[in-house]
């Protein structure tokens, strides 16, 4: 189980957002194209550059998160979103949508 200062560690290692289930934010940023789909992963990395990536993939390799990528969120099937882990956005339009909201 991931405690409160790992997710911070990795907070502000970021450029990007990092968004939980509270965050203004959230609810925009993990819907997919596929309406049918309604997951709720515990955070989501919006990555806005190289070193997001690589913070991020490095973050969730220690204690093997299932992650899931997505990179515009159209797949039907909805396997860029998972339940209770951490999907990697590679859409920073994403978050800057939920601001502006």
């Amino acid at each position: 189980m991931l405690g409160p200062a790992s997710i911070d560690t990795l907070k502000t290692s970021l450029r990007g957002d990092l968004l939980q289930p509270d965050d203004a934010g959230y609810e925009v940023a993990r819907k997919v194209y596929n309406g049918i789909i309604d997951r709720r992963p515990r955070y989501i990395v919006c990555c806005s550059n190289v070193a997001d990536v690589i913070a991020a993939v490095k973050f969730a390799g220690k204690p093997q998160l299932l992650v899931a990528v997505r990179g515009g969120g159209h797949n039907g099937a909805g396997l860029g979103t998972c339940d209770d882990a951490g999907p990697f956005s590679f859409r920073k339009e994403l978050a800057n949508e939920a601001e502006n909201a």
